[in-house]
């Protein structure tokens, strides 16, 4: 069995505000880049994740943009005072005797600042950022396929905050654990609306019962679940 660990939004809590910082990076970084107003940045990052599933990948495409000149201009800023230690989570991972790799679709220097501020840098084994998978990210079928040609024969537990990204995990036969910190009926609409994917979201909910093997509202309640893991990895 192998863990196949989310970054952003699921190694730490999404209440953090963490993504919103990075969410206004990207924006900025597409402004001064492309000379655009806000409206037009907005158009262009809605037009770009719907076609190529990233920003980046669209600016790639058509604009020539570096991918480490992007993602270090996204990833500038400071985690103190944002991200707290996760003693929990470090003890829990330190006790696995499974491949512990983190599949995120940020670079691998903000995951490895990521993990050194959650005080699980040392429970890594691999990460699969987008480099790594050609910049082909969360939730193309593809991305999956790379990181499990590597741990062939394995079985993947799937930890994510993103239902979006499930199902591809169920096509591909993980075990699949969603970090949820508030649950969907308890968020407000303006949560919803920060994905361009708002209506997907929707429908995925009405299918969250055939994508999700286990709900948590924080990562680190997996040492609560993870023998209940361990078995319906060995039923499927």
């Amino acid at each position: 069995m192998i863990l196949l660990l989310d970054c952003d939004n699921t190694m730490y809590p999404a209440s953090c505000g963490l993504m919103e910082l990075n969410d206004r990076r990207i924006n900025r970084f597409i402004r001064e880049h492309l000379k655009l107003d806000p409206e037009q940045t907005q158009k262009l990052r809605v037009d770009y994740l719907r076609r190529y599933g990233t920003t980046l990948k669209g600016l790639m495409v058509h604009h020539q943009v570096h991918p480490d000149d992007y993602l270090s201009f996204v990833h500038d800023y400071s985690l103190d005072s944002i991200i707290q230690p996760n003693p929990r989570l470090a003890s829990f991972l330190r006790k696995l005797r499974v491949p512990r790799v983190v599949f995120t679709s940020a670079n691998r220097e903000h995951v490895e600042r990521v993990a050194d501020a959650v005080g699980i840098a040392d429970c890594i084994d691999a990460i699969y950022d987008l480099a790594k998978v050609d910049y082909e990210g969360k939730p193309a079928d593809s991305a999956y396929a790379r990181v499990m040609a590597d741990y062939p024969g394995m079985r993947a537990v799937l930890v994510d905050d993103r239902l979006l990204n499930f199902p591809p995990a169920r096509r591909a036969n993980m075990i699949t654990v969603l970090i949820e910190e508030t649950p969907v009926q308890e968020q407000p609409d303006a949560y919803a609306a920060l994905t361009v994917f708002h209506e997907e979201a929707k429908l995925l909910q009405e299918q969250r019962a055939e994508l999700v093997d286990f709900t948590l509202r924080r990562v680190e309640e997996l040492d609560e679940i993870w023998d209940e893991v361990v078995a319906l990895a060995g039923k499927r």
